[in-house]
């Protein structure tokens, strides 16, 4: 795997995705079979998926390269203190939070969005993201990320049996919040607090009473992506940099 992503990195973010689709299917059409919850069903692989993806990552010096637990090119005071990402994942909470479960159904959930939020940063953010930077236009890669984690939501409407009109919301939602984790990336090379947000992102929508994505929480969050992002493009030096282009992103090196 180390030789792909040194030869043909696009290839390999693709690969470690069809592995990341392959076991949720797998484990949604068993958990369908079943009659059981999907989190019940799917915590431990995408847990286990996670664990042997990031120690091959701290393994092959990859974390280093994509901004996995490395420091921050950017002052924290620069991204004020990254305060408008993480208002995002409580949002969904202002609706009330689900009591009915169980201590063991929160662990469940908890431990499969801590799987699910790392594997899609990493693919998404990280490793697709450091790739494409190097081959295609920078405005271009900003928008076909968000695209692409956008529309991996469609799968939904089969998944959950989510109606059409909830999952065009869902999918403007996580367009919104893709842009969002990819430009704080871009913008602070700090891939770390986008897998935090993430996992918080998925699991307080997951335990609160939200049963679909609301057009008021929508609002909120393109509010605060577009503020955060004309700031960053303003203050940041690293965002001033990527939108550049590559060749001036070696000379500032």
């Amino acid at each position: 795997m180390l030789k792909l992503y040194k030869d043909n990195a696009v290839l390999h973010s693709l690969v470690w995705l069809m592995i990341y689709l392959l076991l949720n299917t797998i484990t949604g059409n068993l958990a369908g079979t079943l009659g059981l919850e999907p989190y019940l069903v799917s915590s431990l692989p995408n847990l286990l998926l996670s664990a042997v993806c990031f120690y091959y990552l701290m393994r092959s010096n990859i974390a280093a390269d994509i901004g996995l637990l490395t420091k921050s090119t950017e002052k924290s005071k620069t991204m004020l203190f990254y305060f408008p990402l993480l208002i995002i994942p409580f949002l969904n909470l202002f609706y009330g939070i689900n009591q009915d479960l169980s201590p063991t159904q929160i662990l469940a959930i908890l431990s499969m969005y801590i799987g699910v939020g790392f594997m899609e940063e990493i693919i998404f953010r990280g490793l697709m993201f450091k790739a494409l930077t190097k081959k295609w236009n920078h405005y271009a890669v900003v928008l076909f990320i968000s695209l692409t984690f956008a529309f991996g939501h469609a799968v939904s409407i089969v998944a959950i049996d989510q109606s059409v009109g909830d999952t065009i919301l869902q999918i403007i939602n996580a367009f919104i919040v893709g842009f969002l984790f990819t430009i704080v990336v871009l913008a602070s090379g700090n891939l770390t607090i986008c897998v935090i947000t993430h996992i918080l992102y998925n699991f307080m929508a997951e335990i609160s009473l939200v049963s679909s994505t609301n057009i008021e929480i929508i609002i909120i969050s393109s509010i605060i992506t577009l503020l955060y992002f004309v700031y960053l493009l303003l203050i940041g030096k690293n965002m001033k940099v990527y939108f550049r282009g590559p060749e001036e992103m070696t000379r500032m090196k």
